[in-house]
Parts: C-alpha cells; sequence; structure tokens
C-alpha cells in the first residue's frame, strides 16, 4: 500500500529514524519510553483515520495531533533533561517535528 499523502511519508520517516532510540532506552525510563512509543503511533493513526474524513470533519483532529506532537517534542525534551539524548540528536528530533507539524499546519488550509 503506498501512502499517496506526504505527511504519512514524512512521520513513517520520522517513527524509522527515532523508534530504536527510544526502544533502548534504560528500563528506568520505562514510562517514559512506553509513553514515547506510545504516542508516535498513536499520532500515525490519527493521521490515517483523519485523512479518511470528510474535509469539513478534519479539523478537531488535526488538531489533536498538532498536541500530540508538541507532547512527542516534550517527552523527547524530557531525555535532553535527563541527559540521555545529546544536544544534537534533539536538535535533529526537534526539527523533524517542527517539519512534521508544518506538514500538518498546511494539511489544514
Amino acid at each position: 500500500m503506498t501512502d499517496k499523502l506526504i505527511l504519512i511519508k514524512e512521520y513513517k520517516l520520522f517513527i524509522n529514524r527515532y523508534e530504536l532510540l527510544v526502544i533502548n532506552l534504560n528500563n528506568s525510563y520505562k514510562d517514559l519510553k512506553t509513553k514515547i512509543i506510545n504516542t508516535m503511533y498513536s499520532i500515525l493513526e490519527d493521521i490515517y483515520y483523519t485523512n479518511l474524513l470528510e474535509i469539513n470533519k478534519r479539523k478537531n483532529y488535526q488538531r489533536k495531533i498538532i498536541v500530540k506532537i508538541k507532547m512527542l517534542d516534550f517527552y523527547f525534551f524530557k531525555l535532553l533533561k535527563y541527559h540521555i539524548v545529546l544536544d544534537k540528536q534533539y536538535d535533529n528530533i526537534s526539527k523533524d517535528l517542527l517539519t512534521i507539524l508544518k506538514l500538518v499546519l498546511g494539511w489544514m488550509k
């Protein structure tokens, strides 16, 4: 199955890039690790679902996606503060999330 929506392609790349980093986190951060993984897949699921809706019914779901992306950024920021990820890693994650956020905002228009 091919995905025509650029947002889906970009977001799948994001998951592929950073999922392993999260999976390999120390188990002392198990709650945060679980939150990140669940949120990552929840966003993808929401994108697929929202794309199936009629255009006039998408706005609320797209807003939920934006909130989840911002929460995902916050979770990764916590990893930075706990010195689990390096500044450079967080910068890359944050840039990728910003790109995805811009795609969602463009999709809303």
